[in-house]
Formats: structure tokens, C-alpha cells, sequence
């Protein structure tokens, strides 16, 4: 039995939001949606009618107990275990495998995007993959049943500052496996609708979910649904803190940005001197500057003679994970330059993913533990936004304006391209991550 997919996003688009958060100091929204588009109908058609409303009841009453069920924030420190670890290493070496895929698409352009929030989504659709297609998945994501146990504890141990929710809307016409809902709605804690795929309704439905959950900043994401359609699977992530030490606006002012290719252009350019955590090699610097009450910080990378696109060709996670590992306390200040920004981006990931993952996105997939209806994945997309500025205060104690040129400081002038991660401090996990060309 053959299946197709409706296509429903548009492809990868780019736009710059303006600059509208005045206090949040890094604010990062990200939309990842998984839909799975069944256009044969005979996987259904030796069902009676009598049996298949009696099943659909049954998941309407699971979802409906579902859609109360709260994450517990768990006080105690998280352990890793070496599973644990192995699922850690996967989220970073999927951020930079999808990293290098998109500056080689569209280079001298800034991007950002969320490989926490891909690898979850990518979990959740493991549950119901089998054969070749679950060993492609967990090729990305590690084996099932830990990143299963590992996600499950992570998403309770998630700050104030992260705030995470799943969505799991199904289809009334295909039956879904009872242990399937179980999974998404145990481990992943998502809420679930049973909806009447192809009618304006349904579409509404899942947009108004995606609205709620970002405080209106996504909108109309699914512009229609289908008939044949099984499932949509929705992850939202959001990220927001201020930083520790905070920039003073006094001393943003416009700077030259130098692109790769040659451009330059004006941009408000933040300062702060610091002893924070810095490392430097005959290949990049790199500060990282943590946020307050949170367990996470922003990793900011700049090369100093490569151009963004072949620096970026020598970073991976074991590189990552050195600079993270060797990021210290200078003996001298820091005299730290950084662009203020803000990136909105919407990205198709479809293509990327169907070069590491082939069977899950053609007529082989085996997605048999979700559904007997044969299925595979048509569409993978994420949209992502993020601000990066100065929280509103004077009060950090710069001064003079002399503490930008004085040698006697190291100076870290972020106005060429750089790479930028929000990354755990625990457990080293990349929750974000991006690359800035100055385009805002």
C-alpha cells in the first residue's frame, strides 16, 4: 500500500523581527511540527464502522485525560547515566551535522534554530517506528527506550527559564496504537485531540493550540489539513532569562559588521568588560556568559582569520565539548563587543533530515507501532525566533568609553560572523544555536 504526503508549510524562508524585547536579554521561541500524511485510505477499509468508533471512543477518553497532565519540576540534581550521555552527544552531533547543512545552503546569512527541540520531536516519532526506520532515528537520537528515560527526567528538571510543551493531534478515521498515545502522553507529557483532518475546524484547532502555547507569537502555522492525514506532532520549546551581568544600553552604539562576502553595515553593537568564562586558540575566541537563575549560558564563538563557513567545517560535538571544557577565568578583563540581534527563522527541514534518516521520509518507512495504516514523514519543519540584547539597566559600572580601545584589556570584537550556543551547563546539551552575519 503506497503512501504520499500533503506538503503544507512553504519552503525555507527568512525574515528579521524588530527589536522588540526590551528587558528579556535572550528570548527564543521554537515550532517543530511532524506530519504524517496517509492519501491510501485502504489501511482502514476492512474495519467496520461499529469497531472503528468504538477504538476512536477509547483514545478520545485517553486524550481527554491527557490534556490535564502537568510536569513535575523535580528539585533534585540531574545524574547522568552513560545512556543519558550517549543522548546528550546525539543532541549536539545532530546541532552541528544541521549547522554546517545550513550555512552550506545559504551561506552569508544568519540562522538559528533549536536541536533540543528536533531531537525530542525526533523521539516522540521513534515510539512508533520500527525495523530499519526506528535504527535511522536512533542513529540521530540514540536508542529508544533511553532517550525515552533521559527526556522524561530532563523535561522536569527544565528551569523557569525553559518551558516546553507536545502536542499529538489524531485523526477520528485511522486508529492509532493505544500504546503509541501511551508513550507520547507518559514520557512526553503531550496533550492530545482526536480531529476531523481536511475541514476548517481541525486546522484551527491545531493553530490555536501553537497560539496559546507561544502567546501569540506563532500564528497560522498549519495553513490546511487533510483528510488523510494520521497525525500532526507539535513541540514547542521556549527559552527566556536575563543575563547575570547584564550590558549597559549607555554604551550600545552603532558599529561596523563586516559579512564574509565582502558587505558591511551598521549595527547596534553592545559592551560590557568582564572576567568571565574565556578561551582563546589560534583558530577562534570564544566567552561564554551565563544567564541569572538559570542552568544555562550562551556560548559565543568567533573565528579570527577563517571565514565562518570553513571555521564552522572544524567544529563538531567533541570540538564543542574542548571549548566548553576549556573556557576559564582570564587574568586580564575582557572587552567584550557583541552585536545586538534578533533572527526570526523558518526552516524545511525535510531535506536535511532525509539524507541521515532516508526509509522514514519514503514508501519503505516502517511506522507500524503508531498505526497498521502505512505512513511515513512528508514534512519536518521548525520556526524559530530569538532576541539577543542588553537588559535595561545602568548599573554595571562602566564608565568611560576608553575601556573599549585600552590594549591593556582583551578585547573580543564580535563585528564579523559568529556562532553563538545556548547550551545546559550540566549536561552540555545545545538548546539553541545559530550563526550571526550581521543581517538584522
Amino acid at each position: 500500500m503506497k503512501s504520499s504526503f500533503l506538503d503544507i508549510m512553504p519552503s525555507l524562508t527568512r525574515h528579521q523581527a524588530s527589536l522588540a524585547f526590551s528587558r528579556s536579554i535572550a528570548f527564543s521561541r521554537i515550532l517543530i511540527i511532524i506530519c504524517a500524511v496517509v492519501c491510501s485510505l485502504g489501511a482502514c477499509a476492512g474495519e467496520s464502522a461499529k469497531v472503528r468508533t468504538h477504538r476512536a471512543t477509547k483514545q478520545r477518553q485517553q486524550s481527554k485525560a491527557s490534556v490535564t497532565s502537568q510536569v513535575t519540576k523535580s528539585n533534585k540534581p540531574l545524574v547522568l547515566s552513560d545512556d543519558d550521555k550517549l543522548c546528550v552527544d546525539k543532541v549536539n552531533e545532530l546541532a552541528f551535522i544541521l549547522m554546517k547543512k545550513q550555512s552550506a545552503e545559504e551561506p552569508f546569512k544568519s540562522f538559528t534554530f533549536s536541536p533540543l527541540s528536533v531531537s525530542y520531536a525526533l523521539a516522540m516519532a521513534s515510539n512508533g517506528a520500527s525495523g530499519a526506520t526506528l535504527k535511522e532515528i536512533e542513529a540521530l537520537t540514540g536508542p529508544s527506550t533511553a532517550t525515552n528515560s533521559f527526556y522524561s527526567r530532563y523535561l522536569a528538571h527544565f528551569t523557569p527559564s525553559v518551558v516546553m510543551s507536545n502536542y499529538l493531534a489524531m485523526s477520528k478515521r485511522f486508529i492509532i496504537n493505544p500504546d503509541y498515545i501511551k508513550a507520547i502522553t507518559g514520557v512526553y507529557n503531550a496533550q492530545v485531540s482526536n480531529l476531523d483532518f481536511g475541514t476548517s475546524k481541525a486546522t484551527q484547532q491545531i493553530n490555536d493550540w501553537i497560539k496559546q502555547q507561544s502567546g501569540g507569537e506563532f500564528d497560522n502555522i498549519v495553513k490546511e489539513t487533510h483528510p488523510n492525514e494520521i497525525i500532526y506532532l507539535v513541540n514547542y520549546l521556549k527559552f527566556k532569562a536575563l543575563w547575570e551581568n547584564p550590558f549597559d544600553k549607555k554604551f550600545t552604539f552603532d558599529r561596523e559588521f563586516i559579512n564574509d562576502d565582502g558587505t558591511t553595515m551598521q549595527v547596534p553593537a553592545m559592551f560590557r568588560y568582564f572576567r568571565e568564562l574565556y578561551y582563546e586558540d589560534n583558530a577562534c575566541q570564544a566567552v561564554s556568559m551565563k544567564y541569572d537563575n538559570s542552568e544555562f549560558s550562551m556560548l559565543v564563538v568567533l573565528p579570527k582569520d577563517s571565514k565562518i563557513d570553513k571555521f564552522l567545517t572544524s567544529m563538531g560535538a567533541n570540538e564543542f565539548n574542548r571549548i566548553i571544557s576549556s573556557l576559564k577565568a582570564p587574568e586580564r578583563v575582557v572587552d567584550l563587543i557583541l552585536p545586538r540581534f534578533s533572527t526570526d527563522c523558518s526552516m524545511n527541514l525535510r531535506d536535511m533530515l532525509a539524507t541521515l534518516m532516508p526509509t522514514a521520509f519514503n514508501d519503505n518507512a516502517d511506522f507500524s507501532r503508531l498505526s497498521k495504516a502505512h505512513s511515513y514523514i512528508n514534512r519536518f519543519t521548525q520556526d524559530t525566533k530569538i532576541t539577543v540584547n542588553e537588559y535595561g539597566t545602568e548599573a554595571s559600572g562602566v564608565t568611560v568609553q576608553s575601556n573599549m580601545f585600552k590594549s591593556i584589556n582583551l578585547p573580543f570584537n564580535a563585528t564579523h560572523p559568529f556562532l553563538y550556543f545556548i547550551y545546559d551547563e550540566t549536561t552540555h546539551a545545545i538548546l539553541q544555536a545559530g550563526q550571526f552575519c550581521g543581517d538584522n
